[in-house]
Parts: C-alpha cells; structure tokens; sequence
C-alpha cells in the first residue's frame, strides 16, 4: 500500500513577501526620502495641512513625526544591507600612521594654498581688463 506524502502548504502572500524584486530598494529609497522631505516641510510650517483634511487635519505634528519615523526607518533598511557587506571590508583596511596621515594633511594644505594663489593671482590679472570693457 502506497502511503501519500502530505506537502507542506505554502503561503502565497509568504512568498511575494519574502522574494526579492529588482528595483524595490531604489523605489523605497525615493518613497522614503520623499516622505522625510513632506514631513520635515509639515514640521517647519512650511507646507500647511488644512483642518479639513481627514484624520491628519486635527494633528498635523503628530502626522509629520510619525512620517518621519517611518521614512527614517524605510532608509535605514535601503542602507542596511550595504552596510553589513562594508564592515568586513573595514576589518581589512590597513590604516596609516599619524606620521604618513600629518604628512599627508600638510601637503593638502599646502596645496590647496597654492591654488588659492593661484586664483586670487588670476583675478588680480583678469579684473582690470574687465573694468576697462565695462
């Protein structure tokens, strides 16, 4: 006598949740920074929500914090995941000492001189032929 094999039923609305679609992190990257704009605009006054509107008009505050934890929490999880794959990376970095980094910020500060020299030189040369046409 054959014995049937019971399958284990699988939940639909389990499955769409747990599959992984290409563009849903940009798509909830984009919702969640717009919902944070809205509610940091609703928080400053600088967009104005009616009483009449339903449910939030009476507490439009309250509305704005709960949109910006939600959207918080929406970027957090469109960071997440490259973050966990960066920390591994980190562990392998060799940083350098304070001798090569000082070096280093002396020499970007010295350039960084030079090119303003540079810019406030041509300037100096370049602002009188402009009073002269004008």
């Amino acid at each position: 006598m054959a014995v049937k094999e019971k399958k284990a039923k699988k939940s639909k609305v389990l499955e769409v949740l747990r599959t992984e679609y290409k563009w849903e992190n940009v798509v909830l990257a984009i919702l969640a920074s717009l919902a944070l704009a809205f509610s940091l605009m609703i928080i400053n006054g600088a967009l104005v929500v009616r009483e009449s509107f339903p449910l939030i008009g009476q507490y439009p505050k309250v509305f704005a914090w709960i949109l910006f934890s939600i959207s918080v929490i929406g970027i957090l999880l469109v960071v997440y995941p490259f973050l966990v794959q960066a920390f591994p990376e980190l562990k392998k970095i060799s940083w350098a000492n304070f001798k090569t980094a000082a070096d280093a910020v002396v020499k970007v500060f010295i350039f960084v001189i030079l090119f303003a020299l540079l810019f406030v030189g041509f300037d100096a040369m370049i602002a009188p032929i402009i009073k002269l046409l004008s």
